[in-house]
Formats: C-alpha cells, sequence, structure tokens
C-alpha cells in the first residue's frame, strides 16, 4: 500500500507547479504580448535503499521555464505609441535589473527622461541594444521595419526626425525560455543578436495568448485529480489499517 500512496502524493506535489502556472497566467491574462506558461518538463525518481528500489516517488523537474510561442490576438487601439509585432519576432528591452531581455509587449509611452519604454517600465532597446531617446516631438510614427520617427515642434509638416530603429530577432527562438524574473531568454540567461527582422504595426497590441476559459477548465480538471489522489492516499491507509488489524488476531 506504500507505492499506492506514495504514486498519488508525488502526483500532488507535481500539481503544486501546476497551480501555479495556471495561476500565473490568469493573473496575466490582460497583459499585452504576454506568453502563457507551460508546465515543466520531467519525469518521476526512485529513492534507492541498499542497491534496491523502493516504493517512494519523487516527481523530478529540470530547470528549464517552457512558455507557448502562439500569437495572440491582435486589437486595433489607434493609439499611436501601440505598437504590435506582426511576425513570430520579439523586440529588445532592458528591465530594471539590467538584464536585456525579449518582449512582445508593445504598449510603448515615453519616460521622464524621453526614453521608450514598455507597460512594464522597461526600456525598449535600438537595434544596437542601447536606449531609445525620443528628442520632443508632438506626433510619433513607427514604420513597419520597427524606425520610430517623430515630428518635432517648429519642424515643417511630414519632416520626421528618426530617433533609431527597434531592435528585433527572429534567430533562435527554439531555445527561448522564461529566467526566474519571469523575462524571456535563452537558458544561459543571454539573448539572440539583432537580425532586424521584426515586422511592426503601429495603433495595434497584441493581446496575451492566454485563453481565460481553457486554465478555469484546467483549474477545474486538476481541482479533481487532487480530489482522487486524496482519496487514494486515505484507501491506501484503510487498507494498510485493515491489514494491520488481521494480522493482530490471535491464531
Amino acid at each position: 500500500m506504500d507505492r499506492l500512496a506514495q504514486t498519488a502524493l508525488s502526483a500532488i506535489r507535481q500539481m503544486q507547479d501546476l497551480k501555479y502556472d495556471l495561476a500565473h497566467n490568469l493573473a496575466n491574462v490582460n497583459v499585452p504580448g504576454f506568453r502563457r506558461d507551460l508546465p515543466n518538463e520531467g519525469g518521476a525518481g526512485f529513492l534507492e535503499q541498499l542497491d534496491q528500489l523502493t516504493a517512494k516517488v519523487l516527481p523530478l523537474e529540470t530547470d528549464v521555464r517552457l512558455f507557448s510561442n502562439e500569437m495572440g490576438r491582435l486589437e486595433n487601439t489607434g493609439v499611436e505609441t501601440d505598437v504590435a509585432v506582426l511576425n513570430d519576432a520579439y523586440f529588445y528591452v532592458q528591465p530594471d535589473n539590467g538584464q536585456v531581455a525579449l518582449s512582445r509587449r508593445g504598449d510603448f509611452s515615453v519616460d521622464a527622461l524621453n526614453q521608450l519604454v514598455n507597460g512594464a517600465g522597461d526600456l525598449v532597446l535600438s537595434d544596437g541594444l542601447a536606449p531609445i531617446v525620443l528628442p520632443p516631438f508632438t506626433a510619433i510614427s513607427v514604420t513597419d521595419i520597427g524606425e520610430v520617427l517623430v515630428q518635432q515642434p517648429g519642424a515643417p509638416i511630414g519632416e520626421l526626425t528618426s530617433a533609431g530603429f527597434i531592435g528585433s530577432t527572429t534567430t533562435e527562438l527554439n531555445q527561448l525560455t522564461k529566467n526566474l524574473d519571469g523575462q524571456i531568454r535563452k537558458a544561459d540567461g543571454t539573448v539572440p543578436d539583432p537580425d532586424q527582422t521584426g515586422k511592426f504595426g503601429q495603433g495595434f497590441l497584441e493581446a496575451s495568448n492566454v485563453n481565460a476559459i481553457e486554465e478555469l477548465v484546467r483549474n477545474l480538471d486538476m481541482q479533481r485529480q487532487f480530489e482522487i489522489n486524496v482519496k487514494l492516499i486515505k484507501k491506501a491507509s484503510d487498507i494498510d489499517s485493515a491489514g494491520t488489524k488481521l494480522m493482530s488476531l490471535p491464531n
């Protein structure tokens, strides 16, 4: 009966991570460009004693945080600082920790230092991986290849000044994971080099690729699995107790 209980307990431990992923996905369902977390890869390990396998099973996981690269739906906002990536590219951002990462969050704005930032306050970086600093402007335009153009005060209508290119890449996408800070990088913490293959659309936002209904259904299914495994542990305990009583009966 120990084997049955340990198997059920191992399944419950794995559900703890699944519950975290589901909660995190639902919490970010309205974050533009968010990529849905997927369960970690892993397997099961058996404790050994005196070169013999036991019934005690432990869940094993890799350190790689997987995510869904499915594109979210495009929303036409009409806001000139909203920018969506139209292909499978990522652009570069620099969070508060200073470590360059990749993102598709396109709700841009300008901070107090006239730097282009996204809705999380991360700096949007150029093709040289430097912050994009904007001069004073009355209008802003982002071309389909990521060039940021501004209409400066006093300049003739239609005479635009380039503030640089939004850095982008489509290389090594199969090596991307989510690091511990929730940012997208390669497993070693680095990012691919810019290749400027991104295609951009101004006035649009890419929504999160989280489907709230699917996540809620998964949560309900996980709850049922949890209850089944708890019942299995209770049943194993009852069977074990009944066996103990039988063994204690007089001959």
